[in-house]
Formats: C-alpha cells, structure tokens, sequence
C-alpha cells in the first residue's frame, strides 16, 4: 500500500523504509496523512519472514520489493527456526515501526500487521510446485510442514500485538483456487486456519487473491473476522452471497485494471459499485503497484464519502 508519489511525499524511499524502522513508518503513515485511508499497514513485502529463515532474497530497489530467489531447506528437510529468530534480519525493524507508528496515531486509526500465510511461506522456504505436490503424494508432509508453519507465525504475530498492532492480516495467496482445489483447501488450509484462530486472540483478516470461488463457503469456517479478496475474479455480490453474514468481506478493486491503469472516474464507479454490493471495507483487491497514481487512490476515499452522504 505504497507508491512512489508517496515515497516522494514523505521523503522515505525504498529500500531503506523496508528495513529501517524510522522510514518505514515514515511511508506507511502517508496511507493515512496523504491518502486519506482509514488504516496504515506495515511490512510492505512478504519476505521478512522467509528471509530469516534462510530463503536468499532479491533486494528490492526504489520500484519493487525484495523477491524470495532461492529455497531455504530441501523437500526433505525438516521446517527448524534458528534461536532468537526474532531478533534477525528484518524483525527488530518492524516492531520498531509498529511501535512508532502506535505511539504517533494511539486509537486515530487502525495499524494492521501483514504476515505471510502458512502455505505461501513454506511456498518461499521450499518452493512452492515442491509444496504444491504435497496434497497429493504426500499428504501427512503437508500438514507436519503447515503446522510448523503455524508454531512459527504465532510467535511473530504475538509480537506484532505486542509491538502495538491491532489487526492481524494473514496474507496467503498460495492458497488460492488457482493452485489449490477445494477438496485440498477444506482437507489442510481449513484445520490450519481454524488453529490460527484459537491461538490468535485479536482481529484477523484472511487475504486470498486470485480465484477463490470453489471454497467462499467454507471461509466463515476459519472463524477469521474478515476475507480479503481479488476482484474481478470475485465480484462482491458472488462473496456476499457464499459466505453470508459470518464475516467481513475486504476488498476488491482491481490494482491493474483500475487502479494502476484506470481513471479516476473509473475508480469511483468501480468503488461504489462494490461499496453498493456489500463490500465492508473498501480497500485494492490485493498488492499496489508503486507507480499507481495518487489520484486514483484518493478516488477510493471520495467514493466511501459520497457513499456515507447518500446513506445518511
């Protein structure tokens, strides 16, 4: 949730603010104090977690985030977490801003935490078409490596609320319909989820982007508060419809199509299309592209008051 025109804004460039705390809250606030949205998120990328545990990183330049290039164990090997993993790589980092970032805003606004689900972490740490053959030749492997997966996230996300976050949103989009049938969604994700959930004593948001229509029904299951998902693919009406009243629905503005590529105009009509169909909480359906304009963006929030006016 940044782009370069904030980058420019607030002074904080990549890839210092991917990994020092000063900068990072620096540029997150800008979703809030520049933007206008009703939340600010931190880390920006997916591979805080992956890289401390020995995946070998693409760094992230001024235009991209860092990229998981290379596996961390072999198919074989056992998931282990090195000692005071916490204090490695990147975590000290986030804490800080998260921490920061409470202390500036206290209750003015929503500080959400983002972690990589647990199949598109052991996705980075094995390789995900390794991981993606264990529902089907080895199933038990799958869920001993999915609940190590779990050990592991619940440790980093008590951290985080620790730290000062209020919202927790697990971001797994290796569990997508693309990658994953139902039949496997419902037999591992499902369980793994639900353990997620009785741990985790705080908000959580579950964001899968891609196809997710085979299994919204089996969403609410989770007992997650909140489903993130990808529009167009998931049009709001279709959501709204599978998983009912049992949790928030996030989302699902197109980041290509609309936001990165469209008009404001576009942005408007394609925001109050979802806010008119359901949608809870309006925000991009899933990553946005740094070079995204800051019109577009602040479209998003014009349409949510030109919704709240015409409900009053």
């Amino acid at each position: 949730m940044t782009t370069l025109e904030q980058m420019e804004h607030t002074g904080s460039y990549y890839p210092a603010a991917l990994g020092e705390p000063e900068p990072m809250s620096m540029l997150a606030s800008a979703a809030y104090t520049f933007l206008g949205f009703e939340g600010i998120r931190v880390p920006f990328d997916l591979c805080v977690e992956g890289e401390a545990l020995g995946c070998k990183i693409r760094d992230g330049g001024q235009d991209s985030p860092p990229s998981v290039v290379e596996r961390a164990f072999g198919e074989k090997e056992s998931l282990h977490i090195p000692k005071n993993v916490f204090d490695k790589g990147r975590f000290p980092a986030v804490f800080k801003a998260v921490g920061m970032l409470k202390k500036k805003f206290g209750d003015e606004v929503t500080i959400y935490a983002g972690v990589a689900g647990p199949l598109t972490l052991l996705g980075y740490l094995y390789n995900a078409a390794t991981v993606m053959r264990w529902p089907i030749k080895d199933p038990a492997r799958m869920d001993e490596n999915l609940n190590a997966a779990v050990v592991f996230i619940l440790e980093y996300v008590r951290c985080l609320f620790g730290a000062g976050c209020d919202v927790l949103v697990v971001i797994d989009p290796s569990a997508s319909g693309d990658l994953l049938s139902r039949k496997h969604f419902q037999r591992h994700m499902v369980p793994t989820y639900q353990r997620m959930r009785k741990e985790i004593g705080e908000p959580v948001v579950l964001h899968i982007c891609g196809y997710t229509l085979d299994f919204l029904d089996l969403l609410p299951e989770t007992g997650f508060e909140a489903f993130s998902f990808e529009g167009p693919k998931v049009q709001v009406r279709t959501a709204r419809e599978k998983v009912g009243e049992k949790m928030l629905l996030v989302g699902n503005i197109p980041t290509y199509d609309v936001l990165l590529f469209g008009t404001p105009d576009q942005v408007r009509e394609e925001s109050l299309k979802a806010l008119n169909e359901g949608i809870d909480l309006l925000a991009p359906s899933c990553g946005v592209p740094v070079q995204t304009p800051t019109a577009n963006l602040k479209a998003m929030v014009k349409a949510i008051e030109e919704f709240r006016k015409e409900r009053k």
